[in-house]
């Protein structure tokens, strides 16, 4: 398409775009069938026709496309998507406060009808969201080349609702969002793994509709998993030349680690994972036994994991991304594995280290009695 044959709207949107390419900076434009203006990086985003429509053309790996001049807590954000053959990624993010804070959600196009379709994972303190923490909030969905999709996702305090297509019913809801920001920009971002210069995916007929913010939620720990092991304490983090071979236990710095929805010690968290090299956390529990027993302890972490017991070794794993197989998720989900506690009568110390080595830093543990 060139600027003679579009409307006026998208003439000028593409004029825009065009004087902020050459100057190498960003730019604003507007998107016809849009209600909001964008800040463009030239380098990342576009605007140009597809399927007929002005359309948002995406690629890189940061949001390149930022709406214009909202500061955002709550309301609606819906747009139509199309993925572009070769595809991988799209990402809404919104209370975006930086690069490693703001709510997050991946759609995943080359999972299309698959289980990991669509996901909500912010990013705390992170750039790579902290997916393998989230596996609840998931799901399958169609994304095919050369068709729109519908998108909406509606925000209200805590919650999230999402809606994909013609569906009434939300496909993900999330209670109480994860995220560390309370207000913040909305922007999109599209990546084709390992080809960051070609286009991944397209967006039109965005529009948002922000709303009066909502009362925000605390964790809700009031239905816990049965056997779910509270009352941790942590320390940390530490360097470590391997996540797997950590430092030895330290004696001192323990502070309590508070516990989220579905038993999960959220670390990413509670200790942002500095720059550089590998780092642990060292997590403590005492459990309490009227009578020398062996018991199941149903565990599953991000990413590495050493157990002691009652300063025994007991256990190591390691549940990393690819890991354990190409595509292997790891995610820190229960039920995952068992380890068998040999424990005496009265009090039993419990310690982790917890390596992490990206997507996110935690860990689950319940007994099963």
């Amino acid at each position: 398409m060139n600027a003679s044959a579009a409307s006026p709207k998208v003439a000028v949107a593409l004029l825009l775009f065009a004087a902020g390419a050459v100057r190498g900076q960003t730019t604003n434009a507007r998107l016809e069938g849009s209600n909001v203006t964008w800040d463009l990086d030239a380098k990342s985003a576009k605007i140009d026709t597809h399927l007929g429509r002005a359309s948002l053309f995406l690629r890189g790996q940061s949001p390149p496309a930022f709406v214009s001049n909202l500061d955002f807590t709550d309301g609606t954000i819906e747009f139509d998507l199309s993925p572009l053959p070769g595809a991988n990624f799209v990402g809404l993010v919104f209370r975006y406060g930086s690069d490693t804070q703001h709510e997050n959600l991946y759609f995943r196009l080359h999972r299309s009808g698959s289980f990991e379709a669509l996901q909500y994972a912010p990013r705390i303190y992170t750039t790579a969201g902290i997916w393998q923490l989230t596996p609840e909030f998931m799901a399958s969905v169609v994304y095919t080349p050369g068709e729109w999709v519908h998108v909406r996702a509606e925000i209200r305090g805590s919650r999230l609702e999402m809606f994909v297509g013609d569906s009434a019913k939300p496909v993900i809801v999330v209670p109480r969002m994860r995220g560390v920001t309370t207000h913040g920009r909305i922007g999109l971002w599209g990546r084709v793994n390992d080809k960051p210069a070609e286009w991944t995916a397209v967006v039109s007929n965005v529009r948002v509709t922000p709303r009066a913010p909502a009362a925000l939620a605390a964790a809700d720990t009031s239905s816990l998993p049965p056997g779910t092991l509270t009352g941790w304490s942590s320390t940390g983090p530490f360097a470590a030349a391997d996540s797997s071979t950590p430092p030895a236990i330290p004696s001192a710095g323990w502070k309590p680690l508070p516990i989220e929805e579905f038993g999960l010690l959220n670390i990413s968290r509670q200790y942002p994972k500095p720059a550089g090299g590998r780092h642990v956390a060292f997590l403590k529990n005492v459990i309490r036994s009227r009578a020398a027993e062996t018991v199941a302890l149903e565990v599953s972490y991000s990413d590495d994991a050493i157990f002691w017991l009652n300063g025994a070794p007991l256990y190591r794993g390691s549940n990393g991304f690819n890991g354990r197989y190409p595509g292997f998720l790891g995610f820190a989900g229960i039920p995952a594995e068992t380890i068998y506690l040999p424990l005496r009568a009265g009090d039993n110390e419990l310690i982790v280290a917890v390596g992490e080595r990206a997507f996110g830093w935690g860990l689950r543990a319940r007994l099963a009695r």
